[in-house]
C-alpha cells in the first residue's frame, strides 16, 4: 500500500480537492456550529467496510439534526472518493465522511434552504491498531461526565467537546482508553468505542444509550450478529460503577479496530482499579468476529 500523507487527500461533494479546502468552507454550519455528522469507515482491500450500517446512522442522525440528504447522495460522494484513493494505489485505511448542514450565514437558525456539504478525507490505518486487536488494553476512568441529551443521543455528531476534554485528562501513554460515566456515575462508553462488559454473575451487558453516547456500527454488529452467532446472551442496561468495577470481563470495539480486550482498569486519579482476564467467551466472540468480518483480524 502506497503511504499517503493523511492531509493530501480529500472531496468536496465528490469533487476532488488538491491542496486546500475552498474558503467557503468558512461560513459552513459544520465549522460554526458543529451543525452535522461523521463516520469512520475502515478501507480494507479498496472496500468500504460495513459501509450500509455507517449509512443508515447518517440517515438517523441527518433526520435528528434536519440535514435533508439522501443515503444514495452520500455513498455516491464516497464512492468516488474511493476511486480517486484507487487511482492513488491506495487500498487500505480510514476514510472519514462528514455531513454538514452547508452554508448558512449567521444566527442558530437553518436557512430556508439547506444544501449540505460531504467532505470525504483519507487517513493511513493507526499505527497502533494491531496491538488493540491482540493485546490487553489499559483503561482509565474519566473525571469528566456526559450529560443526558436524548435528542442527539445515538448519533454521531460533530460536536465531540466532551471526548475531547475527556481525553486530554491525561497526557501519558500509560492508557489505551477512557471509560466516560453520565451524571449519575453510570458507564455510558469509551472515548472512541462502545463497551461490553460480563457483570460478577456472568450476564453480558452493553449499556444503554438513549439518554447520552454513541450507538457504534460495531456495537450494533455484536449484538445483532456476533452474540447472537456465539449463542451467547447479551443485554442493554445501564452498569453502574461499581457494577463495572466487580465485572468479570471488560471489552471495547469501534468500526475500526474492532473488538479489543481490557487487561487492566484505574481510576481518573491513576491508581490500580483491578486487572481482567481473557476469558473463554472473548475468545469465541473475537473468533467469530473474524470468521465473519476477515478485515478485523
Amino acid at each position: 500500500m502506497a503511504m499517503v500523507n493523511s492531509n493530501s487527500l480529500f472531496s468536496l461533494n465528490g469533487q476532488p480537492v488538491a491542496d486546500s479546502l475552498p474558503l467557503s468552507l468558512l461560513s459552513d454550519r459544520g465549522l460554526a456550529y458543529g451543525h452535522g455528522l461523521f463516520e469512520s469507515i475502515l478501507l480494507n482491500q479498496s472496500q468500504l467496510r460495513l459501509v450500509d450500517r455507517h449509512l443508515s446512522r447518517f440517515a438517523d442522525g441527518a433526520n435528528a439534526l434536519d440535514i435533508p440528504i439522501e443515503s444514495t447522495v452520500i455513498l455516491q460522494y464516497v464512492n468516488s472518493f474511493v476511486d480517486q484513493l484507487k487511482a492513488e494505489s491506495v487500498s487500505e485505511g480510514v476514510v472519514k465522511v462528514m455531513v454538514t448542514a452547508g452554508i448558512g450565514g449567521r444566527g442558530y437558525k437553518s436557512p430556508k434552504r439547506v444544501e449540505p456539504t460531504v467532505i470525504c478525507s483519507y487517513s493511513n490505518l493507526p499505527e497502533d491498531i494491531s496491538y488493540y486487536r491482540t493485546q490487553p488494553l489499559s483503561v482509565r476512568f474519566c473525571q469528566h461526565r456526559l450529560s443526558a441529551n436524548q435528542p442527539l443521543a445515538g448519533i454521531k455528531h460533530l460536536n465531540r467537546l466532551d471526548q475531547i476534554v475527556a481525553r486530554n485528562e491525561w497526557r501519558c501513554e500509560n492508557y489505551d482508553e477512557g471509560l466516560m460515566f453520565n451524571q449519575s456515575n453510570c458507564l455510558v462508553e469509551a472515548i472512541s468505542a462502545n463497551v461490553f462488559i460480563k457483570n460478577n454473575s456472568g450476564q453480558w451487558i452493553t449499556p444503554c444509550l438513549k439518554e447520552v453516547g454513541v450507538a457504534g456500527v460495531m456495537r450494533s454488529v455484536m449484538i445483532e450478529e456476533i452474540f447472537p452467532a456465539c449463542e451467547i446472551p447479551v443485554s442493554i442496561s445501564q452498569i453502574s460503577r461499581d457494577e463495572l468495577i466487580q465485572s468479570q470481563v471488560l471489552l471495547t470495539c469501534n468500526s475500526i479496530r474492532g473488538l479489543a480486550s481490557v487487561g487492566s482498569m484505574y481510576n481518573h486519579q491513576n491508581q490500580w482499579v483491578k486487572s481482567l482476564p481473557i476469558d473463554q467467551q472473548t475468545l469465541m466472540l473475537r473468533k467469530k468476529l473474524i470468521e465473519l468480518y476477515p478485515q478485523y483480524q
